[in-house]
């Protein structure tokens, strides 16, 4: 089983993935949305993010109309 996990800024509603489990994992899965990935972080640099990963947090963005943003 994995883990994803996404970063979440509550400023502007939004969340990506931004790791699974390991470096390993992470790399076999997301090394082709680094660019994105890393765009993503650098707009957020100063804003309110958050580590999520369970689903109770996934819901909560849900429920209030968090955008995800695709890789």
């Amino acid at each position: 089983m994995k883990t994803w996990y996404k970063a979440c800024c509550d400023d502007h509603k939004e969340m990506i993935d931004i790791f699974v489990n390991n470096v390993a994992t992470t790399a076999h899965y997301l090394l082709e949305k680094d660019d994105l990935i890393n765009a993503w972080m650098q707009l957020h640099y100063g804003c309110s993010l958050r580590l999520i990963h369970h689903d109770a947090d996934l819901d909560i963005c849900f429920n209030n109309d968090y955008k995800i943003i695709k890789n």
